[in-house]
């Protein structure tokens, strides 16, 4: 009676330890696999997300750039230094050309309120970036371009794709990406 009584016990502690470390387990998996769900970089070290672009863009301080909140929705923010630097198409563009993406944008023209740019690799824009990547780019681009004083729209030339396209856009189309509070 006491043998089984010591088996049972043991067996108790044994379930509660191995549930112990399984919880354990699958909470950290599931934080590494959140982030990299949202374009983070897991640091085992340290144990927490680090989100690579934040790390590797030096120049985000001087645009409108795209970060995640709390609830890991994506939206934008002026970058700290914008209004410290010389507003000028060729400076901006220039700016926005040092993101760390495979595509670029080349200012063609300013016509009354309108700036108008090609995309440079558009196939990486509109068929690599997917949805939300190219929708972020894009939302990026037109209001650090449209930091510009008498600019109000951009007009984007390129080939059509799954994921963007030519157009005249301006801050409106993109203002789903403006942190609500």
């Amino acid at each position: 009676m006491k043998n089984k009584i010591f088996v049972v016990l043991i067996s108790i502690i044994g379930f509660a330890i191995i549930l112990f470390f399984v919880i354990n387990w699958m909470k950290e998996f599931l934080a590494i696999d959140t982030c990299l769900d949202h374009g983070g970089r897991w640091n085992y070290e340290i144990g927490e997300c680090e989100f690579c672009n934040e790390n590797i863009d030096e120049n985000s301080a001087y645009y409108w750039k795209s970060d995640f909140d709390e609830d890991h929705r994506e939206f934008l923010k002026k970058g700290k230094l914008l209004d410290s630097i010389p507003k000028t198409a060729d400076i901006l563009v220039d700016i926005l050309n040092k993101r760390n993406v495979e595509c670029s944008i080349k200012f063609i023209e300013i016509r009354q309120d309108i700036i108008t740019i090609l995309i440079v690799n558009p196939l990486y824009l509109s068929e690599q970036m997917g949805t939300s990547g190219a929708y972020c780019f894009l939302g990026e681009t037109i209001f650090t371009l449209t930091e510009l004083d008498s600019i109000n729209k951009v007009q984007i030339e390129m080939e059509v794709g799954s994921h963007a396209g030519p157009g005249i856009y301006s801050r409106e189309d993109f203002e789903e990406l403006l942190l609500k509070k």
